[in-house]
């Protein structure tokens, strides 16, 4: 039973740090205005593409590599971050927010994707991601090469970045990693998750509650056994 313990532990920690260090390098990448330890956390491999900066916004645009459903994809990434005070969802299923991105095929006009078309954004406000975490971002999957144009909107509907970017599809081979530079590996997400140090204390704290309820159980069936018996 406590290697049960033990195991249910081990998930618990291992989910709970994973979401702690995806906060901690996404305030290291607000506080410096660098993505890319952000993005290497969560990707293959990838490439910064281009920084622009307005007023309002930086913006970091990325070709990413991810794993998905065992197959190497290209994620168009766009990331935004908000330089002064600017509207946005306090709330994850805010309606109000406009906050949104377009991609249309400048050769031919047609919509390669956006978000007031996905269903998956319905429910959810892109915004909220500067309360959450100060910035929000968009990771979209290509599979050939594009003239994009590119548009972005804010919660008010306003558009805060309008350009022209062109995107090359790479046929990922970790062997020819090109200008690609490489994700963490798992051994290095090993490093930054530190999870010996965070097991041990929920470990004993879990069995502490484990012998407990043990006790309680035991106690609470000897004490029925004992009346039958009477």
């Amino acid at each position: 039973m406590l290697a049960f313990v033990y195991f249910i532990t081990l998930i618990q920690e291992s989910n709970a740090r994973s979401l702690d260090l995806f906060y901690e390098l996404s305030e290291e990448a607000l506080a410096t205005n660098d993505l890319d330890e952000f993005v290497r956390y969560q990707s293959v491999a990838y490439q910064n593409k281009h920084v622009i900066f307005t007023d309002a916004y930086d913006f970091h645009i990325y070709q990413v590599i991810a794993q998905i459903d065992g197959e190497y994809k290209n994620q168009f990434s766009v990331f935004v971050i908000p330089k002064q005070n600017v509207n946005y969802a306090e709330v994850l299923n805010d309606t109000s927010d406009q906050t949104g991105i377009s991609l249309i095929n400048h050769d031919t006009s047609e919509v390669i994707y956006q978000t007031s078309s996905d269903d998956d954004y319905t429910e959810y406000a892109v915004s909220y991601g500067i309360k959450k975490i100060g910035f929000y971002y968009y990771a979209i999957v290509l599979d050939e090469n594009y003239s994009i144009d590119l548009s972005l909107v804010d919660y008010d509907g306003q558009v805060i970045l309008s350009e022209n970017i062109i995107f090359t599809h790479i046929v990922y081979d970790e062997n020819n990693l090109g200008n690609l530079i490489p994700g963490f590996t798992n051994q290095e997400i090993e490093v930054m998750l530190d999870l010996p140090t965070y097991i041990q204390p929920a470990l004993l704290k879990n069995i502490a509650m484990f012998l407990v309820a043990d006790i309680l159980v035991g106690g609470i069936i000897h004490f029925i056994l004992k009346r039958k018996i009477l």
